[in-house]
Order: structure tokens, then C-alpha cells, then sequence
């Protein structure tokens, strides 16, 4: 598996806000992925592993991010963390 870094999440008005570089932006709603049309544009879930959360696109692509960094986004500890594409 390998990784390629395709964009970042981080807090936008108190909301996780996910930015893709190839794709646009999209926020949490629970855990489908919101786009700013208001329409759903993937899910996210635990990795298997659970050390990080995978974000399914319905383009069929799959990132990933870090949960550590994740929640020192959440814990403001951090600024933003990584996205990155599974391929």
C-alpha cells in the first residue's frame, strides 16, 4: 500500500472540515461526508487497524487520516492533520 498526501482536515467554525485537493470540500455529518452542495459524498469509518480514519469517496477513491492527529485537531492541539490517498 502506499500513500500520497492529497490534502487536510482540520476545524472550520467549531466543524471538521475535509479538504481534497483533487475533489473540493466537505464537512461531518455524523460520518458521511457532506459536500458544500449539500449532498453526500462518501463515509467515513475506523480503519481496520484502528489507528486511523479511512474516508470512502463515491468516486471510489479512499483517503486516509491519522487518528492521533486527528483528535489533536479536535483537542486543538494541532492546527490541521493530513489527508492521504490509499492506492
Amino acid at each position: 500500500m502506499t500513500f500520497k498526501k492529497i490534502g487536510r482536515l482540520a476545524l472550520c467554525d467549531g466543524r471538521l472540515r475535509v479538504e481534497i485537493d483533487t475533489v473540493g470540500s466537505f464537512h461531518f455529518d455524523n460520518n458521511c461526508l457532506v459536500g458544500e452542495d449539500g449532498r453526500q459524498h462518501g463515509y467515513a469509518m475506523p480503519s481496520a487497524t484502528g489507528r486511523a480514519v479511512n474516508l470512502h469517496l463515491t468516486e471510489g477513491a479512499l483517503c486516509t487520516v491519522i487518528k492521533s492527529q486527528l483528535l489533536q485537531v479536535v483537542n486543538g492541539s494541532i492546527g490541521k492533520a493530513a489527508v492521504f490517498e490509499v492506492a
